[in-house]
């Protein structure tokens, strides 16, 4: 089974491929459409810096918060230690 891959125009309820096909008269196909203006949300965000930044800033808050509180509680047991020598 071969895969074949070319762009498509839809008009009045009519895909028509830019390509000519290489297909028997009556052939069923399988088709899989992406639309050429689709982009992946996530590519587009990985081009903007800020917005990234922007949207996992709590994130990031969080992972500062657990950080000092396990810095804390290190200092904490370090101290304890020291008492016990």
């Amino acid at each position: 089974m071969s895969i074949l891959s070319t762009r498509a125009i839809y008009r009045n309820g009519i895909l028509r491929p830019d390509t000519k096909l290489d297909l028997p008269e009556g052939a069923t196909v399988q088709i899989q459409i992406t639309p050429e203006s689709a982009i992946d949300p996530k590519d587009a965000l990985m081009n903007e810096v800020a917005t990234l930044q922007y949207r996992y800033a709590e994130f990031a808050q969080e992972e500062h918060q657990l950080a000092d509180a396990g810095l804390a509680h290190y200092s904490h047991l370090l101290e304890q230690e020291e008492k016990k020598s």
